[in-house]
């Protein structure tokens, strides 16, 4: 799998089912991610006019090998919804 990437904050999203394009600021989080959410509300006060929030979800498949190359491990490691950026 592809390094999975993590913006650290939110500028831009682009998600177009049809051409299967998932990008958050120009960069692909499709690949690898089991899940996303995106949330808008309005702001709690003056000072904040709109709020979006962005979750994604994947899960971290791995491996571990021996001095001679053999596998010695393998399993998978569901990571809990994270904040991928709050504005």
């Amino acid at each position: 799998m592809a390094g999975i990437f993590t913006p650290h904050e939110l500028k831009t999203i682009e998600v177009d089912v049809e051409k299967k394009i998932f990008r958050v600021n120009g960069e692909d989080f499709g690949h690898g991610c089991t899940e996303f959410s995106i949330y808008c509300d309005a702001g709690r006060d003056a000072k904040e006019f709109l709020r979006v929030d962005m979750r994604i979800d994947t899960t971290i498949k791995f491996a571990s090998y021996d001095r001679s190359g053999k596998k010695t491990l393998e399993g998978e490691r569901h990571l809990p919804e994270t904040d991928a950026a709050c504005d």
